[in-house]
């Protein structure tokens, strides 16, 4: 894995496999989508290839050591990458992804109301335009019975959890949560609450997994579905 923080996007014009993914993605109404990845993962795993190819113009973020994640780094990263709140931005992102952009989230809520302030506004009612968090959590996970895996979630998830990592469900204009049935890593409860928590819709997908390039799943047309919906 690359250690670096870079972003990789999507060909502006696509062809073949790619072109069919385009034709899902002419309804979705987004300048930006941002793209963000879980533990152990870069831009070019899983499905995160097949959803740059659908939606030209999508970012797909590459956060710092995704085999050792350090929470304050990943939520600077994730901060800089989201940018200012906007309905004309959307952020999908992947298990450990949608814990950082919740913290990062909640920074760029607070920059927005302090600059509000400074323009003698009451308040800052910036929105994100969508929020499609896959296997998501923010919460302590039960051991996987992985060495590197539980050595995380041991040791590195508290740093995550250090602060209520939910912001006012009203910054999200539209969030959808997408969850498997069978996930080895994250408990269905989990994925719930953190719906619950943003106002979500849940969509569960049979037989998914966690969502890996090993569980099969390469593309992910819920996706498209949930930023078309918006």
């Amino acid at each position: 894995m690359k250690n670096s923080d870079s972003f990789a996007k999507g060909a502006d014009s696509p062809s073949g496999d790619s072109a069919r993914g385009s034709d899902s993605a002419r309804g979705i109404p987004f300048e930006r989508v941002v793209i963000l990845h879980g533990y152990g993962a870069a831009p070019a795993d899983h499905w995160f290839p097949w959803l740059m190819r659908a939606v030209p113009g999508a970012e797909a973020v590459e956060l710092p050591l995704p085999q050792s994640p350090e929470a304050a780094s990943w939520i600077l990263s994730t901060t800089d990458a989201i940018g200012p709140l906007s309905r004309k931005t959307a952020v999908v992102t992947h298990s450990l992804g949608g814990l950082a952009a919740l913290r990062a989230i909640q920074r760029l809520v607070r920059r927005g109301a302090a600059h509000a302030r400074a323009r003698g506004c009451a308040s800052c009612d910036a929105q994100l335009g969508a929020f499609v968090a896959v296997a998501p959590f923010a919460c302590e996970l039960p051991l996987a019975g992985d060495d590197d895996v539980d050595r995380f979630i041991l040791s590195q998830l508290p740093d995550f959890l250090s602060k209520n990592p939910f912001p006012n469900p009203r910054v999200f204009a539209r969030a959808t949560v997408i969850r498997s049935d069978d996930d080895p890593f994250v408990p269905a409860g989990s994925s719930a609450e953190f719906a619950e928590r943003i106002g979500a819709r849940t969509l569960t997908v049979h037989g998914a997994g966690h969502f890996l390039a090993s569980d099969g799943v390469t593309e992910l047309p819920e996706v498209l579905e949930a930023l078309s919906a918006a």
